[in-house]
């Protein structure tokens, strides 16, 4: 996998959307990454079983910030808070091409 990417949500409902709204697209744009979400809720558990290199956070959950950030310390995955227009109009080909290299 060229990057693994993890969407760190609150529930998880829009989550989904978002995750197969970017897996299109990266099928369309034949990129190797491995996308995957989370709530915040088992965002340990989630990071403990596996590394990232990307982890995007939703607007919902900017309010547990001090939560996340102290959970993926220790990760060396790069944090990418999605703006609240973005993560509203599933602006994928934005978000995705915040971390093109």
């Amino acid at each position: 996998m060229d990057k693994s990417i993890l969407i760190v949500c609150e529930t998880g409902i829009s989550a989904a959307l978002l995750v197969s709204k970017m897996l299109e697209a990266v099928r369309e744009h034949k990129l190797d990454y491995d996308i995957d979400y989370a709530p915040v809720s088992r965002l340990e558990e989630k990071i403990s079983g596996k590394d990232y290199d990307v982890f995007f956070i939703t607007p919902q959950v900017a309010r547990y910030q001090e939560k996340i950030s102290a959970a993926i310390q220790a990760a060396t995955g790069t944090i990418v808070y999605i703006q609240p227009e973005d993560f509203q109009y599933m602006n994928v080909e934005k978000m995705l091409g915040s971390i093109a290299e």
